[in-house]
């Protein structure tokens, strides 16, 4: 079986929020990385160990410095990892999403019970409802949270590490659980706008893809086989970025370009992410320093986001 141009202030908030959330996600990466008592504390000395044991076990020739070879070895070993479990993580999440759809459970998705779901997503971003999804269409509404109760200990420190967990996925899909991966998904012609036949055909197509047999119902298996062929295809080319960006990167760290990274070399970049996290400069990175300046971050996180090193 084959597997196969108005801002408005709305928006201009709902960028910030964007870089906020992407600074606190990467910013828990970072003391997760480097916090070796787990005290929720990243102090300088603790980071320039952590550092040097970083250094010390890629070094695997120990000759005192990382080749470019070691370096993108290392670097590969702990992608591979992550994306294997990334992969299981969507493909479990897959079957729950079929079991969702199959809505009279009878281990068979049929296309009413498929396009069921997608009106409800049309209908989701058409707020306006022209039947055409655009510029015009504001951002959906979010539900009202339920009011909280007290959690447990355990509760809260699950919550911190399933945050932490999706924080640290390199394989990511687009979704259609907001808008931008909406518009990736279903914007056909890439002119800014969705029409109903538009969507629709995607849908099918999508359905088609799926549908083996051409009977006109999906089992689990032939969802999930689709849905592995698009995972497969995305982690191939997660990957190919990810290592050409680290071979950039290598580069830009050997400042000497004498291909064999010193120590020192290694934590000019160190200290430099040091700095940009502590923005309170007491010495010690942790929850309590301010999120970086926007154009702090965005600049200093291109480099370090696209090899995803933490170099």
């Amino acid at each position: 079986m084959n597997k196969i141009i108005t801002i408005t202030f709305t928006t201009v908030l709902a960028l910030l929020s964007t870089v906020t959330n992407a600074a606190s996600h990467s910013k828990s990466i970072y003391i997760n990385q480097y916090d070796t008592n787990n005290d929720g504390n990243v102090h300088l000395a603790e980071f320039d160990n952590a550092r040097q044991n970083n250094f010390n076990s890629t070094d695997e020739n120990k000759d005192g410095a990382v080749s470019e070879n070691e370096y993108v070895f290392e670097y590969q070993d702990r992608m591979d990892k992550q994306l294997t479990l990334d992969r299981l993580v969507q493909v479990k999440q897959t079957t729950v999403r079929f079991k969702a759809l199959d809505k009279n459970e009878n281990a068979k998705m049929e296309w009413q019970e498929y396009q069921a779901s997608g009106v409800r997503s049309f209908t989701k971003y058409d707020v306006n409802k022209d039947g055409t999804i655009n510029d015009l269409d504001p951002e959906p509404k979010r539900k009202t949270e339920k009011k909280t109760v007290e959690k447990t200990e355990q509760q809260l420190a699950q919550e911190k590490q399933n945050k932490l967990n999706r924080a640290k996925r390199l394989l990511r899909m687009p979704t259609t659980h907001d808008r931008k991966g909406f518009f990736i998904k279903y914007d056909l012609n890439q002119d800014n706008i969705i029409t109903q036949k538009e969507f629709n055909q995607r849908r099918r197509q999508d359905f088609n893809r799926a549908d083996e047999d051409a009977n006109n119902w999906l089992t689990e298996q032939e969802y999930i086989f689709e849905y592995e062929n698009r995972l497969d295809k995305k982690i191939a080319s997660t990957r190919k970025a990810a290592l050409k960006q680290t071979h950039i990167r290598f580069n830009v760290l050997d400042k000497d370009e004498d291909g064999a990274m010193t120590f020192a070399e290694y934590q000019l970049s160190g200290h430099r992410s040091f700095t940009r996290w502590d923005t309170d400069k007491d010495g010690i990175v942790n929850n309590l320093d301010p999120a970086p300046k926007k154009n702090e971050y965005v600049s200093n996180n291109k480099t370090a986001k696209s090899s995803n090193t933490n170099y």
